[in-house]
């Protein structure tokens, strides 16, 4: 049987194409099968990113909700029962009293609850700036600055080239909570005597520039910061970058000159 086959061509030549029809057929279903894991994999892991980027979405909502609440009743609870304390306050004059101690006292007490209404008003505007939703982020960027030179512990300035166009209020809203949160980490760690801000819009894209004279970050060291369990401030930053889809770039110049600069796509 086997010489039968040897000694026809036409049976081997059949067979041949039969198994290469076989193998061909083998290897186009791998390469599918392969190309339909890849495309799942590919379709899963856009899944996820979007699932993640709307919980983070829904997180930075949810935290801003929570701040527009707490403003308020700063504002409205706690400054109004401040303010009425001062009024009461304000109707004892220090001629009502002979005993020097008492006098000195009740100023204390009033200047006190001075400083107390002013700080809850801070507070209030640090916690939902109104100025973003009534005048954008360029007049909140400026009003920030003047809070911070207001402060005598640091100097600052803004500069802005161009015009700055309004766009979305929560995208507005999200910028400034980045540069608040930067600043806030310059205070904080840098020791930073200055800081200036800068801002130009090119096209679609805005660009955020803060330089410092502090003891700034590289951008490897930030990179690493944001797998550390303390890092709280800096995984804030990066949650509202992904959602902006924007990039940021640390780099310290010299021991005592450092930047940042982020890059936010105002069509996405």
């Amino acid at each position: 049987m086997f010489k039968m086959i040897m000694n026809n061509p036409e049976i081997i030549i059949t067979g041949t194409i039969l198994m290469l029809a076989m193998i061909s057929t083998i290897i186009i279903f791998i390469i599918i099968h392969q190309r339909s894991v890849i495309r799942f994999n590919f379709e899963l892991n856009q899944v996820k990113q979007r699932q993640q980027q709307q919980l983070v979405q829904a997180a930075i909502e949810s935290e801003e909700t929570e701040r527009k609440r707490i403003s308020l009743e700063l504002h409205d609870e706690v400054g109004a029962l401040l303010s009425t304390a001062k009024l009461y306050l304000n109707q004892i004059q220090p001629m009502h009293f002979n005993d020097t101690s008492k006098i000195q006292l009740l100023t204390n007490c009033k200047q006190l609850l001075d400083t107390t209404v002013k700080t809850v008003r801070t507070i209030s505007s640090n916690l939902q700036p109104a100025v973003i939703s009534d005048f954008g982020l360029e007049s909140a960027l400026h009003l920030f600055c003047d809070q911070l030179n207001n402060s005598k512990s640091i100097n600052c300035s803004t500069k802005v080239q161009g015009n700055i166009m309004r766009f979305q209020p929560e995208k507005e809203l999200a910028i400034f909570r980045i540069v608040q949160e930067l600043t806030n980490n310059i205070l904080k760690h840098a020791n930073a005597k200055s800081i200036n801000y800068g801002l130009i819009e090119k096209g679609n894209t805005l660009q955020i520039f803060i330089e410092h004279n502090g003891y700034g970050l590289t951008q490897q060291e930030f990179e690493q910061k944001l797998y550390n369990s303390h890092g709280l401030g800096l995984k804030n930053i990066q949650n509202r970058l992904n959602i902006l889809k924007a990039s940021i770039h640390f780099e310290k110049t010299s021991a005592e000159q450092s930047s940042i600069s982020c890059l936010v796509p105002l069509n996405s």
